[in-house]
């Protein structure tokens, strides 16, 4: 497979370097996007001197970005079911036959979890190429096709479950359960959180774990046309990490801008990086939105790079980085 990035320039164009398996990048940064503030309040979290630019061009369907600490990006290409590793340089299968996966995440030890709408389950990739599968069915029937996951310090692993990589969705046969959950899996016992999200997708805790974030979105029909209702929640959790109480968190505005709830982070001080109409909206943890970072693909996901100086961000057939200095 043979991968482009979108850095460099040849006759005022794009320098496609066709690398087997691999495409090598130029120093020079060509800016894409938009920072768009709503207050004055933006430029805390997202500094004035933030520049976006392109690294990768011409994937099929890209989410599940994660950064493992030895310094590389990796992230799944859902059609093409292979997990692609970036090392500054070049983009190389780390995954391949990856069962479709889509969101990732790496644990201290190197192994990466991953929610595979193949298998329709969470299993754990070592870095020796070992698979493990970890989280497949709840209480005796399978799940849908785990779509996103976050991991708390104790080793609860909260994840989302729609039916997207069902080809019927809410009415392939194959389906067993009659919801599309929020479950959390503490290395024994799977817990069902909430089962009455529609299209539940990213997910994420806050800084103190006591802040559980879910994406959602409603399909509404009214006067025999729909509308889209885009909406995160809140679960407060206890020191267990049962939850306490649930609340819509913030609701989005205009849902007839491009793109939707899909993945989401949170930084150091509580701030939500979410996808969803617009681009990645920008939302402090009192649910006030802060501003919209327009993305010129619909945003599919992202993630931190170190000391979250750096954003990674998927957009369908595209990678891109946000350099917050």
């Amino acid at each position: 497979m043979v991968r482009s990035t979108g850095l460099g320039t040849l006759a005022g164009g794009i320098l496609v370097c066709m690398i087997l398996f691999s495409c090598r990048s130029k120093e020079k940064v060509f800016p894409v996007g938009e920072f768009i503030p709503e207050s004055e309040r933006f430029w805390e979290v997202v500094p004035r001197e933030a520049v976006m630019e392109r690294i990768g061009i011409n994937f099929e369907f890209t989410e599940g970005p994660a950064w493992h600490p030895k310094g590389f990006l990796v992230f799944s290409d859902i059609p093409a079911n292979t997990i692609y590793r970036w090392t500054e340089r070049n983009f190389i299968s780390y995954r391949d036959s990856s069962n479709n996966s889509n969101g990732l995440l790496f644990m201290a030890g190197g192994d990466l979890l991953c929610c595979e709408h193949g298998s329709r389950s969470i299993s754990r990739f070592s870095p020796e190429g070992k698979l493990t599968t970890l989280v497949d069915s709840y209480m005796g029937k399978r799940l849908n096709s785990p779509n996103d996951l976050c991991r708390s310090s104790t080793g609860i692993i909260y994840f989302t479950d729609p039916p997207w990589g069902l080809e019927g969705l809410n009415e392939d046969p194959e389906k067993e359960l009659p919801y599309n959950g929020v479950f959390c899996w503490d290395g024994n016992r799977v817990t069902l959180i909430d089962s009455t999200l529609s299209w539940p997708n990213g997910i994420a805790l806050s800084p103190d774990e006591r802040n559980l974030y879910v994406a959602n979105m409603e399909i509404l029909n009214e006067n025999g046309e729909e509308r889209y209702d885009v909406f995160w929640m809140r679960y407060t959790l206890g020191a267990d990490g049962e939850v306490e109480a649930r609340k819509v968190f913030y609701r989005a505005t205009d849902t007839t801008l491009p793109g939707g709830p899909d993945g989401l982070k949170v930084d150091r001080n509580g701030n939500l990086f979410v996808t969803g109409p617009g681009g990645i909206l920008v939302i402090d943890s009192t649910g006030t939105h802060l501003g919209t970072i327009s993305v010129p693909i619909p945003a599919t996901n992202l993630a931190f790079g170190p000391r979250e100086r750096t954003i990674y961000v998927t957009a369908r057939s595209t990678v891109y980085r946000i350099k917050m200095e």
